[in-house]
């Protein structure tokens, strides 16, 4: 996948079932945890390009990544958007998505509008743990704390 279709996949264009992350309607704290959250997303694409794409595959944190910065205002996202953000096959994806969701850290629910669509989210746990670290990194970073914010 080219960096550009990872990026719009990374920020739901893939789909049109989620609203974009508008950096004007978050605060600053997490505008930085997004903008962050979506640094190491592509980050880590980069990465790929550069060696054997599967030496650093880890589908479960890009999903939880992707789901992070997509579900700021509490929306949800479909599991082939997870599967494009995490660059992984769908069915790969969706074993990752099984073992989070066992994990607790995932949840799922059936589309409103078509029932054969599951939308996805972090759960309050994944959603609190996933933004500690990146306060973490932010801490432990100060260059990282300046990022556009």
């Amino acid at each position: 996948m080219s960096e550009s279709s990872y990026l719009a996949a990374a920020k739901g264009r893939d789909t049109g079932s989620i609203d974009g992350v508008n950096g004007a309607d978050l605060n600053d704290e997490d505008n930085r945890l997004v903008e962050l959250a979506g640094g190491i997303l592509a980050s880590r694409r980069k990465l790929a390009t550069r060696f054997d794409p599967a030496l650093f595959a880890n589908p479960g944190m890009d999903i939880m990544l992707f789901l992070f910065a997509s579900g700021i205002h509490g929306a949800t996202v479909t599991t082939n958007a997870c599967s494009a953000a995490a660059g992984v096959p769908r069915t790969t994806a969706l074993r990752w998505i099984k073992l989070l969701q066992d994990r607790g850290l995932v949840e799922g629910s059936d589309d409103a509008a078509d029932r054969r669509v599951t939308m996805l989210a972090l759960t309050g746990t994944g959603r609190d743990t996933l933004r500690d670290w990146l306060n973490e990194i932010i801490e432990a970073h100060p260059t990282v704390a300046a990022m556009r914010g």
